[in-house]
């Protein structure tokens, strides 16, 4: 009796818990938007699919949620790009654009918007906003002099500047950074006043010391603004670059030739991107976005975004955005991808081959954000035969196995032993450690901390040998029992394994006959929620995860005679 009514004390808590709460901000993540000057890749697909699971995070744990990714269209390297192709700039970048769309697509993306900066909407904000810094006197004209790098499109100073021989053997000046050429620039630009922030920045980084993830990228961010920050070249001549937006007249200004330098046309596109979606009607009467929770970009943008971006919002007296997530780069083999070693590799292909959440598994579970990373498919197949076939697969199966369950229903759970409870209590605490990871956007120990878990619910069933345990009869109530037990610590660790790994998790709980209700929202994670008597979902389970072969060592190199 006691069992019944605590049951039914959960449930009630369970399905008052969201009533009478104010209406709350949309957690808003972004990916990057990406330069249309090459087609998806690796680093893509991986600060997409990072952006993607902390939005499928927060979408289980009941929140509204606001995830967007997009394309950078304008610039003087797309001119020049399209002019190659002999096409002009807007059909070159609707063709990358929309590789960029298809390829997110076959990754089972979860974005709400795409935004693309050569869209009419975001040309209106980044003008409204050039406006604004120029009402507020952070707009200048200056004489801008140094070395211009196309490839990246930026600016570097002498000490960013390096001489490389290239494979004509002539010595030429490149950017230290990317190791791309660069060349001599003097032009009459718009200036930003970005000297004039330096303080506030590095009082903004005092007092939001774990504002970038991870947080020794912070330390690097406030050595390179106490350095001292020079003002920022803002616009290009129309002569120069015309693909762009124009530089609007203004009362300071009224008459001028200039277009939008990319980056404060790129980053402006997070707030156009919160601003279209309180124009639509869908979300007529929610609070805004902004300003954006987090921002999942790649190390080589950090300036850009810790830097310049909270500069210009400062400037703008804008909400800052809460965090910024920088992540490495992704080697393969141990070796730098690169076109001289042919070594690229297609992520999409690659998908598959394994299957695209063992893929996503494997990026996630092998990524950390301080380091750069390696893709080999030799380590893809061991955590694919491991982890996920053997550990994860195989437990399901067993949870939902007619030999030790011919009734295929949720069981009757009797009285819980010790090694029970000792399970239950571990299962019931999972959800706390994930979120505090989650909350520090450290994904990688996130499913660490999943798969120690599940690790001991296959140690309690090797324990209890329910195999054992049916000889007795498929309705011996501690076979019942342990079976309970499974099959609850089993939705569990589906249900926080689903932003990583989301149909699978699904097929998973389908199997086991969740019902909607204990799909989301933030109390479905204490144990004994799910109903005995429940039925399973009908049918021969699948195999989540096939196994694959190693791939042959490569052939010993000949010895020498």
């Amino acid at each position: 009796k006691s069992y019944v009514i605590t049951k039914h004390l959960q449930r009630l808590r369970f399905f008052t818990s969201g009533i009478a709460r104010p209406m709350q901000k949309p957690f808003f993540v972004s990916t990057p938007i990406y330069y249309v000057n090459a087609q998806p890749h690796i680093g893509h697909i991986y600060s997409t699919l990072v952006a993607d699971t902390i939005a499928r995070y927060h979408r289980l744990l009941g929140d509204e949620v606001f995830f967007t990714t997009g394309t950078d269209e304008h610039g003087q390297k797309i001119e020049r790009c399209a002019k190659a192709k002999n096409v002009d700039a807007k059909t070159f970048c609707d063709e990358i654009s929309n590789e960029f769309k298809s390829a997110f697509s076959s990754m089972g993306f979860s974005f709400d918007h795409f935004i693309r900066t050569s869209d009419p909407p975001h040309a209106e904000q980044v003008q409204k906003l050039w406006q604004i810094l120029d009402s507020k006197g952070y707009i200048e004209m200056g004489t801008h002099e140094g070395w211009y790098c196309v490839s990246d499109e930026n600016f570097c100073t002498e000490l960013q500047v390096m001489e490389i021989t290239d494979a004509q053997g002539k010595v030429i000046k490149v950017s230290a950074e990317s190791r791309q050429p660069v060349e001599w620039m003097s032009e009459e630009n718009f200036m930003f006043k970005l000297s004039a922030l330096q303080d506030r920045l590095l009082q903004f980084y005092k007092e939001n010391p774990n504002w970038i993830v991870p947080s020794y990228r912070q330390r690097e961010v406030e050595r390179l603004v106490a350095g001292g920050l020079p003002d920022l070249s803002i616009s290009r001549k129309r002569s120069i670059c015309q693909w762009a937006i124009p530089v609007p007249d203004s009362e300071r200004h009224p008459s001028h030739e200039h277009c939008i330098y990319v980056w404060l046309d790129a980053l402006t596109n997070y707030y156009t991107a919160a601003v279209e979606r309180a124009k639509d009607p869908r979300y007529a009467g929610q609070p805004s976005a902004w300003p954006c929770d987090v921002h999942v970009i790649g190390k080589d943008i950090v300036k850009f975004h810790c830097v310049y971006w909270p500069a210009f919002l400062m400037a703008a007296e804008l909400p800052l955005p809460k965090r910024v997530v920088a992540h490495g780069w992704w080697t393969k083999d141990g070796d730098k991808i690169s076109k001289s070693l042919g070594n690229a590799f297609d992520p999409i292909e690659k998908g598959a081959e394994f299957g695209l959440d063992a893929l996503k598994y494997f990026l996630l579970r092998e990524g950390s954000f301080g380091i750069d990373c390696d893709y080999s498919d030799k380590n893809m197949i061991s955590r694919l035969n491991g982890e996920l076939a053997d550990s994860l697969g195989n437990l399901v199966l067993r949870c939902v196995s007619r030999k030790l369950n011919p009734a295929a229903v949720v069981p009757q759970p009797g009285p819980y032993t010790e090694e029970d409870r000792a399970l239950t209590t571990a299962v019931e605490g999972l959800f706390a450690t994930v979120e505090q990871c989650m909350n520090d956007y450290d994904i990688q120990n996130s499913l660490v901390e999943i798969f120690k878990v599940l690790n001991r619910i296959n140690q309690y069933v090797t324990q209890m040998k329910p195999w054992e345990l049916v000889k007795a009869g498929p309705t011996e109530p501690r076979l019942q029992t342990v079976l309970y037990v499974m099959c609850e610590s089993m939705r569990v660790v589906a249900s926080l394994l689903s932003p990583v790994m989301p149909d699978s998790a699904n097929i998973i709980l389908d199997l086991l006959g969740v019902p909607a209700e204990l799909r989301h929202g933030r109390g479905i994670f204490r144990f004994g929620l799910l109903a005995p008597g429940t039925p399973f979902a009908a049918g021969e389970p699948p195999v989540l995860f096939a196994k694959k072969e190693m791939p042959a060592a490569p052939p010993a190199a000949a010895s020498a005679k």
